[in-house]
């Protein structure tokens, strides 16, 4: 796994070394955490003989977007439970989705809440019975073992103190947790505003451990806010910093997710909170596709011009 060192000039702290580990490069159709969370479901699914694969998510999805492509790769037929109106199949993350063979379900919101509900995934089980149902984000036990695995290859590259990550549903942020070494710590820097967060991180870490009885899950770690709006929302500040970074380090970060955690991180190391001889490493979760979706928000926010170097740095 490519892990990057941060510029001292980037960081704003000599006595703070700051690495990035690039999910965002691994995989050419799921990149990210995307790949870990997803490469341990398809290969239960494949194992239990299942056809297809269905999941839930929003009109740009890093989610559904590489769960289709990833899915086709390895011969499964996708179907995608979105969230919005049918016009948005016409987006380019849809399209693509669409392009690799994802069949299309367009609900309301109040439907969509009902994702989780044991009777509608029931009455889904029984309208697909040859699909393997994963839920919203890639993220359930499965997905935990994918995220502990490049936990554990980052370890096997660097030695961090702290690992810090982007946090929506909390699965990501648990599988580098159940993966610690010895006085490592885990913080995840919550996009969502979500009071349920820290109770769905206890549950994936108590369900890992009733299925694998003797490992410990009991590792340290911390939730942050970083929601700065709203999920998928971006401010110009936000903004200037990801095109600052990319201006710094060459690496673009996404708008989303790894954008909004590296601010949050530099805000705190500018502000002295982060302890002297600390070595960070940063996850960069991948979900650059979602820029897609960004074009007229940049434009409005930091003109014409930002929105071309970010067209021209994003390879998604």
């Amino acid at each position: 796994m490519q892990i990057d060192k941060i510029p001292t000039a980037a960081v704003g702290q000599a006595d703070i070394e700051v690495y990035m580990a690039r999910l965002d490069n691994i995989h050419p159709l799921a990149s990210g955490n995307k790949y870990y969370k997803l490469k341990p479901n398809l290969h239960y699914a494949k194992k239990q003989g299942f056809k297809r694969l269905l999941s839930f998510g929003g009109a740009y999805s890093n989610h559904i977007h590489a769960l289709a492509l990833f899915a086709q790769s390895r011969g499964f037929q996708s179907i995608g439970i979105i969230r919005g109106e049918a016009e948005y199949a016409n987006n380019p993350t849809l399209q693509d989705a669409q392009q690799a063979g994802m069949l299309l379900q367009f609900v309301d919101r109040k439907t969509y809440r009902q994702r989780h509900d044991e009777t509608c995934l029931k009455q889904l089980q029984q309208k697909y019975p040859d699909a393997y149902i994963i839920p919203e984000g890639g993220s359930n036990t499965l997905a935990l073992s994918g995220c502990a695995e490049f936990m554990q290859e980052i370890n096997n590259s660097l030695k961090a103190d702290v690992v810090t990550v982007a946090c929506g549903t909390g699965a990501t942020l648990a599988g580098i947790s159940s993966a610690l070494q010895h006085k490592q710590r885990a913080v995840g820097y919550a996009i969502l505003k979500d009071s349920t967060l820290q109770q769905r991180l206890k549950k994936f870490l108590q369900d890992a451990a009733n299925q694998h009885p003797g490992n410990n899950f009991n590792k340290p770690y911390q939730i942050k806010p970083a929601a700065y709006g709203g999920y998928a929302k971006i401010n110009r500040d936000i903004l200037k910093f990801i095109l600052d970074w990319l201006d710094q380090t060459g690496i673009l970060l996404d708008p989303v997710y790894t954008g909004k955690m590296a601010y949050a991180l530099m805000q705190e190391i500018k502000q002295g909170k982060i302890p002297k001889d600390t070595r960070i490493c940063m996850i960069h979760s991948g979900g650059l596709q979602g820029w897609r979706g960004m074009k007229q928000t940049v434009i409005k926010l930091c003109g014409e011009k930002s929105w071309d170097i970010i067209s021209k740095n994003n390879q998604s």
